[in-house]
């Protein structure tokens, strides 16, 4: 039996004593990474946006205190002249700079060789009181559907944060001094004077990580010059300032730089969008740390296990998203994860491998810290070598499931291809948030805007459109089930269900994201993300090259063994009729076993290789994905898209479903 996975006893003394600090969250009073509001002091103020956490049913209850609580401990920021002058997206880069140049804690840790550990915010939206008046109603008005649309079990959906690999390597490259320069170029021929403010809020955006490293810098000046600190420590400091003085505003040239900057712009996107980490993802972070890694080792900067520190000192910071969490016990806290994800190993543009030592190095790194984040997937596909696969696989086997092997290329390629993205792009996928595969540095992939329940769909198909546990109608009236003379009657009702599912799961779906991109912009993300320049809109609004809002399907296996249940036994076989079959759900099976045990034996189920419900399955996820794809954000311009992720929703939506054809009863989760 492998042992369990545990911090190893070869970390240095260092990384021992943080990683440790970092689990102390009930001691550690002098330092925590817990929510700190920053308000304009406006009495029409607001700090949190629900539309952000739509996709959170349980927090709905707490969501007013929430708004009301943040907003009452927030700290009054003094705002430049003109400010309300300005535009939406100038004043969130004006107010955010302003946050990181005097309010923001400047905090190092003894002994780190990666600073900036405070990043958990709520943000003021930065709106006048005619702008406030439209925007709260509006959120009422959404999460009143939004409500209905959880407790009548259809499904949820918000504009979330997060979920994107924002194109950091263009970050290490040209520094933010080089993407402003890019950007007031683009401002010097720009003519249209709303374009030209968007522009301009972008280049006040790329000071915000200089202002804050500079912090840093002189906060690691202030203790190097302290004749209390050691002697080794003080050079340690003083090699900290240096590089925070220089980073991330001016290109990296060491692997040290490298690794501060790319933390310190990944950090600033959490506290620039009020949001800690959920599937800010990093890409394949192996391939682009790889040159600094190389020639710091060929020029005699940098040693094999100065790196390896380096990073485990990087893997620590991510950890801090869950200060709050871990010392209240949540359950989002120290037992699940944020998903910030980082991506090694996977092949390159001509399918050739394309891990290196920097993969091996980081592997070890993983295996030693035993740390929630951030999440490790390994990419891997036909031509990954033997040895590396081996070292992986002896990784799961001893630490319960990590690193991640979701992704493999051949099938994630196929994927990309069908939703008609770049075909010289599509080698250089990599994974956000969970295991939702998107290309890097100008994707929105929205992977989880929208979740469906699937299996509602035959709930209401057995029941001309009326929800059996609320006894509301939701769906049209597609005839009473006994009235229906051949399955494909039946099935068309199925379809028919679906579609008005997905109709009106969209139709919120697309006013959370017309609230967020009038709103609620985010200009210093989208510096750092593609296309958003040359589209002169921002990352909510469809900015990026490649924009979607995916929804997710919850239930399919449900859905599908639910269909052929009633294909095989009720009308092909007729040992059932519709009605007992309706009756027998209406009453969750009371008194009813010997129906429901022959629906689970005789009821053919996905995944086991039976043509009879996996083309059922294959037919409804090409419907409703296609269906999905044909449409759009009225908004913004961004595509919906379907996809697969169940999340947790498979055991929420249980008790607001009705009992179901595969024998399934009501409460029990769903696929």
């Amino acid at each position: 039996m492998a042992e369990l996975w545990m911090p190893s006893p070869e970390l240095s003394p260092r990384v021992k004593r943080l990683r440790e600090e970092y689990w102390s969250f009930y001691e550690r009073d002098y330092f925590r990474n817990e929510v700190m509001a920053f308000t304009t002091g406006t009495d029409w103020d607001t700090v949190y946006n629900p539309v952000n956490w739509g996709v959170v049913p349980e927090i709905f209850p707490f969501i007013p205190s929430v708004v009301d609580s943040l907003l009452a401990g927030a700290t009054v920021v003094p705002l430049p002249e003109g400010f309300w002058e300005r535009s939406i997206p100038m004043r969130r880069a004006l107010f955010f700079n302003c946050v990181l140049k005097d309010h923001l804690p400047v905090h190092i840790l003894d002994g780190e060789l990666i600073v900036g550990g405070q990043f958990s915010t709520a943000l003021s939206r930065c709106l006048t009181r005619e702008e406030a008046a439209r925007f709260r109603p509006a959120v009422d008005r959404w999460f009143k559907d939004l409500v209905a649309l959880n407790a009548e079990a259809v499904g949820n959906t918000g504009a979330i944060p997060g979920h994107i690999i924002p194109n950091y390597p263009k970050v290490l490259k040209l520094g933010f001094s080089g993407i402003k320069a890019g950007i007031e170029e683009e401002m010097s021929r720009e003519a249209d004077p709303e374009a030209r403010e968007f522009l301009e809020a972008l280049a006040v955006s790329c000071d915000a990580p200089r202002i804050l490293s500079e912090r840093y810098a002189t906060e690691a000046e202030r203790l190097a010059a302290d004749p209390d600190t050691p002697a080794e420590r003080q050079a340690e400091l003083r090699e900290i300032a240096a590089i925070c003085r220089k980073v991330p505003w001016l290109p990296a040239e060491t692997f040290h730089e490298a690794v501060q900057a790319l933390w310190m712009t990944h950090m600033l996107v959490m506290a620039a969008e009020s949001y800690p980490g959920a599937g800010l993802s990093y890409g394949r972070i192996d391939q682009y740390l790889y040159p600094y890694y190389r020639k710091d080792l060929d020029e005699g900067r940098l040693t094999r296990d100065r790196a390896a520190e380096i990073l485990q000192c990087f893997w620590i910071k991510h950890n801090y998203a869950y200060d709050y969490q871990g010392r209240i016990g949540a359950n989002q806290g120290i037992t699940s994860g944020f998903g910030q994800l980082v991506t090694i190993g996977g092949c390159g543009p001509d399918g050739e491998d394309a891990s290196n030592e920097l993969t091996w190095l980081i592997l070890d790194v993983i295996e030693k810290m035993n740390l929630l984040e951030p999440k490790p997937n390994v990419r891997l596909h036909a031509g990954t070598p033997d040895d590396l696969l081996d070292r992986v696989v002896e990784m799961v086997a001893k630490a319960q499931g990590s690193p991640f092997l979701l992704n493999f290329d051949e099938n994630a390629i196929r994927g990309l291809r069908w939703q008609g993205l770049p075909e010289e792009r599509l080698w250089d996928y990599a994974p956000v948030g969970c295991l939702e595969n998107t290309l890097q540095g100008d994707d929105r992939s929205g992977t989880v805007d929208v979740n469906l329940n699937l299996a509602k769909a035959v709930e209401l198909a057995l029941n001309n459109g009326v929800n059996m546990v609320t006894g509301t109608r939701i769906g049209p009236a597609t005839g009473r089930p006994e009235s229906f003379k051949t399955f494909d009657e039946f099935y068309a009702a199925v379809k028919r269900q679906l579609l008005a599912l997905i109709d009106r799961l969209l139709a919120c779906a697309a006013e959370a994201d017309r609230i967020r991109a009038t709103w609620e912009p985010t200009p210093y993300l989208s510096t750092i993300v593609d296309g958003c320049v040359e589209s002169r809109r921002d990352v909510t609004a469809g900015g990026p090259r490649h924009s979607y809002i995916t929804v997710e399907g919850v239930g399919l296996a449900t859905l599908a063994d639910s269909v052929a249940a009633v294909k095989k036994l009720v009308f092909d076989e007729r040992r059932v009729g519709m009605a007992e079959l309706v009756r027998a759900l209406m009453a969750d099976f009371d008194g009813l076993e010997n129906l429901r045990q022959l629906l689970v034996t005789r009821g053919p189920k996905f995944g086991n290789g039976d043509p009879y419900v996996d083309d059922i399955a294959r037919d409804l996820s090409e419907f409703w994905t296609t269906e999905v794809f044909r449409r759009r954000s009225p908004a913004t311009g961004r595509r919906f898209r379907g996809g697969y992720l169940s999340w947790n929703y498979w055991i929420a939506y249980g008790p607001l479903t009705a009992s179901t054809p595969d024998g399934r009863v009501k409460g029990r989760p769903l696929s």
